[in-house]
């Protein structure tokens, strides 16, 4: 891969700005997978202390395309097909990570599961996902991964 955590935040900054802005990032990411984080913002949760569940859904796709990025390159197309979540437990009190990691990569779709967890706790999951992403058309004609 040519490019680093840094050029990954630096394109959904440009290029998604509403995502940076609200704490979602890349932290790291390798050949097949990625993890995300959303950073904790008190202003951000609901009653009672809880990570609301559209912010859990985010971070879920964002971690799914960011690990798109790792067979695609820095590809900033490649949509979202579908996502479904199971959440598990309530996320409260930090930051939430989510790993995603590519099950399957045809060359029309690529498929993955998301785990999400609150910081330091990577064995008591709050919510797991899965999911498709497609894409660009013209990697689609090409048959490129």
């Amino acid at each position: 891969m040519n490019f680093s955590v840094e050029d990954v935040n630096r394109l959904v900054a440009e290029g998604f700005p509403t995502a940076s802005e609200n704490g979602y990032r890349c932290e790291e990411f390798g050949e097949g997978w990625a993890l995300a984080r959303w950073s904790y913002r008190a202003d951000g949760l609901r009653p009672g202390g809880y990570v609301p569940g559209p912010t859990l859904f985010g971070l879920a796709d964002l971690a799914l395309w960011f690990a798109c990025f790792t067979v695609l390159g820095l590809e900033p197309m490649a949509v979202t097909s579908d996502l479904s979540i199971a959440f598990l437990r309530p996320a409260i009190g930090g930051d939430v990570l989510a790993r995603a990691e590519l099950l399957k990569v045809g060359r029309s779709r690529l498929y993955g599961q998301i785990d999400l967890w609150v910081d330091g706790t990577p064995d008591r999951l709050v919510a797991q996902a899965h999911g498709s992403y497609v894409p660009p058309a013209d990697r689609n004609r090409s048959g490129s991964r």
